[in-house]
């Protein structure tokens, strides 16, 4: 059963947030972007950075799921679906999308059935799986993706459709072409993750110069990933970061994560890995300045990235781009059964 969440802060650890307000009071607040941007530029920032990468394959002839009586409906030419998700391999994966009208924009909580086709070996099979996707709702303004869960059998290239009824009554179906890798080049479910040794709050005079975080938690730097992953006990570790923050979203994604380990904080280990290696560096374009080692051994082209471990240290769940209060509990609950 899903617990709910305390906003209540533990008495005992009021005193190390105020510890914390005193290091970050030393130097000079790094500014969230994120809140800069209105909600509906937040979503075409996060949908052009994904065409910019050519995240997205347009597959106009991928099969369409039918209706309840059996027709296929109309494709509409003015809707695309633009995929947030990078990396997908064989196995279990969290295919998260947007639905954008050229027209009209962002199309918000609609009730969409998505499905997956195979289309190697010459021919295509399916659908394959089909699932309803949940609306997830971000927690700046009225922004959001929609999620869903596949288990990819084989590897090679795949088509996904999605189908839904518009304000008009009509059925509208969008399709677009994904690449399945045999194995995920980011972290496999089901497998541990590199053991990265991450910096720790103790070994910085001032948090900013490892944290793009203009509100740092020191717990989050506590430990490194490689002795969390060995403590017996859940770990999550989210890469982000708030100020340089390509899709807007790392400083909300962090927020979610400092009010979950608020309320987990006895049971499951939280660690916060800076994007950048040396963030109070940055002179406004990060588009040169070095990586974090543990981005690199855990091959992360995006971010925000966040990854559930259970108590063995096998990755249990992952998440590109933002992921939900919702979503990340949930996983946290499977991890702690």
């Amino acid at each position: 059963m899903r617990r709910a969440l305390s906003l209540r802060e533990p008495p005992e650890r009021r005193g190390m947030r105020a510890r914390h307000t005193m290091l970050e009071g030393r130097g000079k607040a790094v500014p969230n972007f994120a809140f800069l941007l209105t909600a509906a530029a937040i979503l075409l920032v996060y949908l052009a950075a994904c065409e910019t990468d050519e995240w997205v394959v347009d597959v106009p002839d991928t099969p369409k799921p039918t209706t309840a009586s059996g027709e296929a409906p109309a494709e509409t030419t003015t809707v695309r679906i633009t995929l947030a998700t990078t990396d997908l391999g064989v196995g279990p994966n969290r295919l998260a999308f947007g639905l954008v009208d050229a027209q009209s924009g962002p199309i918000r909580e609609a009730d969409v059935l998505i499905s997956t086709f195979y289309l190697g070996g010459g021919r295509q099979e399916g659908p394959i799986q089909t699932a309803r996707a949940v609306w997830r709702r971000w927690p700046i303004g009225q922004v959001g993706l929609y999620t869903a869960n596949f288990d990819f059998d084989r590897a090679g290239a795949w088509g996904v459709a999605a189908n839904y009824v518009d304000h008009l009554g009509s059925n509208v179906t969008v399709s677009a072409g994904i690449q399945v890798k045999p194995k995920s080049a980011t972290p496999t479910i089901g497998e541990r993750p590199p053991a990265s040794v991450t910096k720790l709050a103790k070994d910085f005079e001032d948090l900013k110069d490892m944290t793009s975080d203009p509100e740092p938690d020191e717990e989050l730097y506590a430990l490194t990933v490689d002795v969390a992953l060995d403590t017996g006990k859940p770990l999550v570790v989210a890469f982000s970061t708030p100020a340089f923050c390509r899709t807007a979203t790392c400083g909300p994604q962090l927020d979610v994560i400092k009010e979950l380990k608020n309320y987990y904080y006895r049971e499951v280990n939280f660690i916060h890995v800076e994007v950048y290696d040396s963030p109070a560096e940055i002179d406004g374009n990060p588009s040169n300045a070095p990586l974090a080692q543990a981005m690199i051994d855990w091959a992360l082209p995006t971010e925000p990235w966040t990854f559930v471990m259970d108590a063995d240290g096998v990755v249990a769940a992952k998440f590109e781009a933002f992921a939900t209060k919702d979503e990340l509990e949930a996983a946290l609950d499977s991890a702690l059964r």
